[in-house]
């Protein structure tokens, strides 16, 4: 399961704050917690910054760059900003989030496949697919209209639309659903999601996304964007690992437990 750090939105009301007054020293907290909590890459959204999207972007990257070894998310729906930044992060793992089958596709896939960086794709044409037939007829587009671009499968993750659960009770499953049937149809292509979106507008929220963390997990989910620093999901992570069979004889479940007590 590859993690990647949710805490660098400026969606969140604390970051978004940080961001705003350049306090390093918090931004830097962030980065350096989520690496210590298992983080292998850094979701780094600057959308909302009223003093540019794209110097706060080059920004939060440089102090990722100097501060973590963690690879980089960049989330923006503008891609001039991701194509801006890109250069700057030579040498280091770099996804862009996102493109659909409508938007972004043209202006990223050819940097992806110059310079190596995973892409995350959304299945959405005209409007949000209401399906799981609607889902992977655009996720067959998605993963065709790429092959033929020369991106390889390795590179491309499939964002498979994780929906809250507050709007529709059978979100959650579809989801699931998506996610089976995506590794099923294209087992070279990974499936990634933003986690914590199920729990949006729900008490319990750590609780909900520990949940279905494993949940996701179990269905065959390789990369989530998440809060590693919950409690609750370092231990649904430790847990999940072992029973999907994925940490052997539960070594790392044995000394999750041990550093516990």
């Amino acid at each position: 399961m590859i993690l990647i750090g949710e805490k660098l939105n400026s969606s969140i009301p604390k970051t978004m704050e940080a961001m705003e007054a350049g306090d390093e020293e918090q931004l830097v907290a962030l980065i350096d917690s989520q690496e210590e909590n298992g983080a292998a890459f850094l979701d780094i959204n600057t959308a909302l910054c009223t003093r540019g999207e794209l110097p706060a972007m080059r920004e939060i990257c440089a102090l990722a760059l100097e501060h973590s070894s963690c690879g980089l998310m960049l989330d923006s729906v503008n891609p001039d900003v991701i194509l801006s930044v890109l250069p700057l992060l030579k040498g280091r793992r770099v996804m862009m989030n996102s493109v659909t089958l409508t938007s972004r596709f043209e202006e990223l896939i050819p940097a992806a496949v110059e310079t190596g960086a995973g892409v995350v794709a959304l299945p959405i044409g005209e409007s949000m697919p209401s399906s799981l037939a609607e889902r992977m007829e655009n996720i067959g587009a998605l993963v065709e209209n790429a092959a033929k671009r020369g991106l390889p499968a390795s590179q491309l993750l499939i964002d498979v639309l994780v929906e809250a659960l507050s709007i529709d009770v059978g979100n959650a499953m579809l989801a699931l659903e998506t996610i089976r049937e995506t590794k099923r149809l294209y087992p070279e292509v990974g499936t990634v999601c933003g986690l914590s979106n199920i729990s949006f507008g729900l008490p319990g929220r750590a609780k909900l996304n520990a949940a279905f963390l494993a949940m996701a997990m179990a269905a065959g989910l390789d990369a989530a964007i998440i809060d590693v620093n919950a409690p609750s999901v370092q231990d649904m992570l430790a847990t999940a690992t072992a029973l999907c069979g994925q940490d052997e004889y539960c070594m790392e479940y044995i000394g999750f437990r041990r550093n516990q007590s």
